[in-house]
């Protein structure tokens, strides 16, 4: 799982410099933290950090969409006009709620896709239900293991605790380049 912020958003930010009038660059960063923020505030009631609801197609639907356009219209309206007028150039004059719908539920549903390629296990279909074994058995091999203290279990240190490890910093570099370079005009 890259880090919520920056990763998840440069690893989905070209979507929007490539289409900058049909993507809302604030809801679709917005939405690329949403899997993350929706289980993290699920955390007190459930007792341990990890995937559940926001990780899974049903939960992006029912939570992160819904959610993410509030945190969108609140990230407009009290984060200075300066800090996100780079995400809003070459963006229609004014924000749709259509376009801030559609931008933050392709933000997460990108942060499950680069979730379900850097974690053992996932959500994917039903927050009910882990997949322990999609992927090729080396995929789950472990080489050891690093105890967090919000996480019940150890996370293993494997094949895609690497992947997540280089998607991390391939986003956080991604996010700083796409927000620095000139849009086309």
């Amino acid at each position: 799982m890259p880090v919520a912020f920056p990763s998840h958003q440069g690893l989905i930010l070209p979507l929007w410099k490539w289409f900058p009038r049909q993507i809302d660059g604030v809801a679709l960063c917005v939405g690329a933290a949403m899997p993350d923020i929706v289980d993290g505030a699920a955390w007190p009631f459930r007792g341990e950090l990890g995937q559940w609801l926001g990780h899974s197609l049903l939960g992006v639907v029912v939570a992160c969409v819904p959610v993410g356009l509030a945190l969108s219209w609140i990230t407009r309206r009290y984060i200075p006009r300066k800090l996100l007028s780079r995400l809003d150039q070459g963006a229609p004059p004014s924000p749709t709620l259509a376009r801030a719908s559609w931008s933050v539920g392709i933000g997460a549903l990108s942060h499950v896709v680069f979730d379900l390629v850097t974690h053992g296990n996932f959500r994917l279909l039903w927050p009910w239900y882990t997949n322990d074994h999609a992927f090729p058995s080396w995929w789950y091999h472990r080489w050891g293991s690093i105890p967090l203290p919000v996480y019940k279990e150890p996370y293993p240190f494997a094949p895609h605790t690497i992947a997540w490890f280089a998607l991390t910093v391939l986003g956080a570099v991604m996010f700083v380049r796409y927000l620095r370079a000139p849009l086309p005009k």
